[in-house]
């Protein structure tokens, strides 16, 4: 008993109970000022640990892929000669991208059973695609009505309902730092965002409904697509195949709806250039998105949308710094609120990893002896 105390006692000291959960917002920053008193800031177990290093790499692979996506897309809307505001078209070939991508893969691995074969039901689907759809189409038609900023602003926002769906409907856990960390990456955005909109406003109201509209539907979107892969165990692809292929149908109707098929498929079919950025736009949003697939499956819609907010972050810092600006005091304030949020993701994540290493590490049995071949428990303070 005495040492099954002892083993208890020892996940205390990291500050967690014995049922590897955070003890809240107090014991977390505790943690973390006692880790700034050792030599690697506790993130040995971090950067040892697999599950955080696949984390780093979807992270990376996911803003460095997107961020290229962005500048290709810019192009199109403001430097693209005879492009006129086909944001349903540019949703359609991102939308048949991953429709196409994501069914090879299910060929591959399941041949003409692929049409058969389904973890989720049909109906979960069906949602996702009119949730995905539209928020695609809407968020590229913001464009129209809201300049870069003030769109970056509402579309950061996006990390606290979705949070807020995940905690009330799926039941998801998300502890206090978390919380913080969310709020700080909000509040980089949006100061980012408007010091932007400082130094070269430009505004219509009307765009803020359908700005509005479209953040509650990708933040829907996002929480249905967790609960097909993880509460359903459904694959990647498969998640990505009906998703967006019913998706595709969604924007079709869009775009008869709206009158631009005729026209944007005269444009389109006239311009090799914009197909060719069309292509290559569609192409790197997808692999950045099945990034960003991954990332929700093994970590969660929360911390997925997280690393999404950083990367609103970074678009707007490098818009900065490529295209120079007027100074602003809001590009400070919004880059320390940035890198605060950093590093408590990054310490949330060196508490997980060090638990995660601690709970496959047997209790000590009589005279302190681990099983054989096991080693003992080692303090991680």
């Amino acid at each position: 008993e005495k040492l099954s105390n002892d083993h208890a006692m020892l996940c205390r000291r990291r500050y967690w109970d014995a049922d590897e959960k955070p003890t809240g917002l107090r014991g977390f920053t505790m943690n973390m000022l006692s880790s700034a008193r050792g030599n690697d800031f506790g993130f040995a177990a971090l950067l040892e640990d697999k599950q955080a290093q696949r984390f780093f790499m979807l992270s990376a692979a996911f803003i460095g892929l997107m961020q290229f996506s962005c500048v290709v897309e810019e192009h199109i809307y403001v430097a693209l000669p005879g492009f006129k505001g086909f944001f349903w078209t540019v949703a359609l070939a991102e939308l048949l991208c991953f429709t196409v991508a994501a069914f090879v893969g299910q060929w591959k691995e399941h041949g003409i059973a692929a049409l058969r074969i389904r973890q989720a039901p049909l109906s979960l689907y069906a949602a996702i695609a009119l949730a995905l759809g539209l928020s695609q189409a809407l968020g590229k038609i913001t464009n129209r009505y809201l300049n870069y900023a003030t769109g970056t602003i509402i579309k950061s926002a996006k990390l606290v309902p979705t949070l807020l769906i995940s905690v009330v409907w799926l039941r998801r856990k998300v502890s206090p730092a978390e919380w913080l960390a969310a709020s700080l990456l909000v509040l980089s955005s949006a100061l980012m965002a408007l010091g932007e909109k400082a130094v070269e406003p430009n505004f219509d109201p009307v765009g803020l409904p359908v700005a509005a509209f479209q953040l509650f539907l990708a933040a829907l979107q996002g929480n249905l697509q967790e609960r097909a892969l993880k509460d359903y165990g459904a694959p990647i692809s498969e998640a990505m195949a009906y998703g967006n292929g019913l998706g595709v149908v969604v924007v079709l109707v869009g775009m008869q709806v709206s009158g631009e098929m005729s026209p944007a498929t005269e444009f389109f079919a006239s311009s090799p250039l914009a197909l060719f950025l069309l292509a290559v736009r569609s192409g790197t949003f997808f692999l950045g998105a099945l990034a960003l697939t991954a990332m929700t499956k093994e970590h969660g819609t929360g911390a997925a949308t997280a690393v999404g907010t950083a990367r609103k972050s970074l678009t707007v810092l490098m818009s900065f710094l490529l295209f120079p600006k007027p100074m602003h005091v809001n590009y400070v304030l919004g880059t320390v609120a940035f890198l605060a949020a950093d590093y408590i993701y990054l310490r949330v994540s060196a508490v997980r990893a060090a638990e995660r290493k601690l709970a496959a590490t047997p209790a000590p049995s009589e005279g302190g002896v681990s099983a054989p071949g096991k080693p003992q428990p080692k303090d991680l303070v």
